[in-house]
């Protein structure tokens, strides 16, 4: 299944308005559906495509259809179009309906987008929840030969630069499994790629993928093991570790590996990096970011020597306490500043209890 969106080509588009449903409300609100699909003019096919790329390059998370708990008809809808059992218009008024029955009083209203794409040559459906917003547009013009700005305000803006708050999914005849079943991706950019649970279960009939908290670990794991067997400089490898402990123990909710890679690798070490984690079977795209499994391995930072020495340090004090100094010869001396606080064998027992340590007869001297 084609994740190329760069190929989202959009040919049709229909607009249903998706009113809030207020209880309080003197007369109900009532979906309004249209019959026909709208005309889209080069300049606006151009703005949908790039608008909704970009969201789902960035938020976009690979959907399977919830098939132990059907908790919603829109995946039949999606899959009787993808087949051409059924036209854009009409899929798309039950669409609408799903939308409208799924939400909560607390939705806001809005209008859904259903367009008949295709990406990657493959026939595709595109679902997107857009919120209208306000905004002023100024033009130039001459006012008793003064030249002047005429402010006028539009209430029903689309897809404006810093609109935050739309819903998107998309699904491709690829994507239809041997058993009939759909994959996709949805994105919800108003949660920076986590997603609404009535988008994603109640509307969608989907769930996610892939577990965070398994693409953590993977990434994890297969960015250390890169870092220990690829990187020789020992103060390079003590920058990337320490980039790498401190992305994951940030309060961040998505990891990027790409990003990570350009913003702390040195630029002959990206690709590597790179193709590590691909070889590993570790997402080199965003993914959302859990580190439950991986927690208690970000607190501290272990330094091994070619002796069989090892220094454990905190994250947090590394920086400040520990430095490191490379010799040509290939050895290194480590420095840790600090007072002294305890010393102890680590692998030490456990101390007895004085009171019962006199009861116990001494072993015999073997030697004896």
């Amino acid at each position: 299944m084609s994740s190329e969106f760069a190929q989202l080509v959009v040919d049709e588009a229909i607009f249903h308005l998706v009113p809030q449903r207020r209880k309080s409300a003197p007369v109900p609100a009532e979906l309004q559906l249209s019959e026909a699909v709208c005309q889209l003019t080069d300049d606006v096919r151009t703005k949908i495509q790039a608008n909704f790329r970009k969201v789902l390059t960035s938020y976009g998370r690979e959907v399977v259809e919830e098939t132990d708990v059907k908790k919603s008809t829109l995946p039949d809808c999606v899959h009787e179009y993808l087949t051409k059992e059924r036209e854009l218009v009409e899929v798309s008024e039950e669409i609408a309906q799903l939308l409208w029955d799924s939400q909560k009083a607390s939705s806001p209203a809005g209008l859904l987008l259903v367009a008949a794409a295709s990406l990657a040559g493959q026939r595709a459906l595109l679902i997107v929840k857009l919120e209208q917003e306000g905004g002023l547009r100024a033009q130039d013009v001459v006012v008793d030969g003064r030249r002047t700005f005429d402010m006028r305000y539009f209430a029903d803006l689309l897809m404006t630069e810093h609109n935050k708050v739309y819903k998107a999914a998309l699904f491709s005849a690829d994507g239809i499994t041997e058993e009939g079943h759909i994959e996709g991706w949805a994105a919800d950019k108003q949660l920076g790629g986590r997603m609404a649970q009535f988008w994603l279960q109640a509307f969608l009939g989907c769930r996610q993928r892939n577990d965070p908290k398994l693409l953590t670990q993977a990434f994890h794991e297969a960015a250390g093991e890169w870092i220990d067997q690829r990187v020789s400089d020992p103060e390079k490898s003590l920058r990337y570790l320490m980039a790498l402990l401190v992305e994951l123990r940030s309060n961040t909710p998505t990891l990027d590996p790409t990003a990570f890679a350009r913003r702390h690798l040195d630029l002959r070490d990206q690709d590597d990096f790179l193709t590590h984690l691909a070889s590993k079977n570790a997402r080199t795209t965003v993914f959302d970011k859990d580190v439950a499994r991986v927690a208690t391995r970000l607190n501290d930072l272990k330094l091994g020597f070619e002796s069989g020495i090892f220094i454990v340090a905190p994250v947090k004090r590394v920086d400040e306490d520990v430095e490191i100094d490379d010799h040509p010869d290939g050895t290194s001396t480590v420095t840790v500043k600090g007072k002294i606080t305890s010393t102890r064998s680590h692998y030490s027992a456990r101390k007895q209890d004085p009171a019962s340590a006199g009861d116990q007869t001494p072993e015999p001297d073997s030697n004896a």
